[in-house]
Order: C-alpha cells, then structure tokens, then sequence
C-alpha cells in the first residue's frame, strides 16, 4: 500500500490548474456527417476575426501605419513629426490585450497551468516562420496548414507525431523558400 505524500495533497487542493466553464463549452453543432465543438469554433472564430481587424488596423489606419514605420525605421518616423515611445506604448497595449483575450479563450479549450506556454510556443514560432514575417494572410493559412497537418498525424500516428510533422513542414519550406511561403 502506497501512501500519498503530504505535498501531493497540497498540491490536489491548491493546484495552479485551472479550468472554467462557460455556457458553450460541452456542445457542439452539427454541419453534415462533421461535428464541430463550440468549445473549439468560438475560439477560431474570436481568433479570425482579430486576425482581420488588425489587418484592418495596420494597412487602412493612421495610428496603424506608423506603427509599421516604427517597426521598420524609428528615425525616419521621428523625422516626420511622429513620437516613436508613444507609437511603441499603444503597440504594446495592443498586444496586451490581445495576450488576454486569447487566454481567456484557451481557458475555455483546455486546462491551464504555469507551464502551458511550453506546448504552444514551437507552433507560434512554426507559424511565424513558415507564413513570412508581416503577413496577415499567410499567418492564418500557415496555422490552418500546419494545424491540420498536425491534426491527421496525430490521429493517424498518435499525438506525439503532430509537432515533429509540424517542424518537418517549417525545415521542408525553410529549405525551398527561406522567406517563408507568403512573405509581404
């Protein structure tokens, strides 16, 4: 008979994972013989739709195109009149509120604990790459390739396959294309 230490008891009761629930998550819609979880889709969709205002953002707005020439050449902003610490301030709000918004929707895909950047940052990264640097549109068709490639490994092959296929994809269009597959 095995006894359970008294720091595993603290750590059931006082866990840092965390899961939450919401109206939406355990049910799902039916489209055809393709069933689709809300508990995936709200998030897809939360994440395309931010996807396409940014582009709006940085293509269409003022504020949004300085923010791109901040980016590329500070002094040249600065030489026409603009305030590059203030333009960074704004970007950095920015991503902030978008980190939050896309942790609040993954709390509702999965548990959540300290450690769970870990699991995400290869893909990040992969997609980034593998899209080309400043590229809206490439950005999603490279997280949708990469997501269903990965996705039919890990059904096919079993999960630990999904992100060696992933990384095989990046080097295989790294070595084609270094720029990656639709650079602006």
């Amino acid at each position: 008979m095995t006894a359970i230490r008294p720091n595993a008891k603290v750590q059931l009761i006082f866990s840092a994972c965390r899961l939450t629930r919401a109206g939406w998550i355990g049910k799902s819609v039916t489209v055809g013989f393709v069933g689709i979880s809300w508990r995936l889709f709200i998030p897809f969709l939360v994440g395309v739709i931010m996807t396409v205002l940014f582009y709006l953002f940085f293509s269409r707005t003022f504020l949004g195109m300085i923010t791109r020439g901040v980016a590329q050449n500070s002094t040249a902003v600065r030489l026409m009149g603009a305030n590059p610490v203030r333009i960074k301030t704004i970007a950095f709000g920015l991503s902030i509120a978008t980190a939050s918004i896309a942790g609040a929707l993954l709390i509702s895909v999965g548990p959540v604990e300290p450690a769970l950047g870990r699991e995400f940052i290869g893909r990040v990264f992969a997609v980034a790459v593998l899209a080309g640097m400043g590229s809206f549109t490439g950005t999603l068709l490279a997280a949708i390739i990469l997501g269903v490639a990965e996705s039919i490994t890990a059904t096919l092959g079993g999960p630990a396959w999904g992100l060696a296929v992933s990384f095989g994809i990046l080097l295989l269009v790294l070595g084609v294309k270094p720029s990656g597959l639709f650079r602006r």
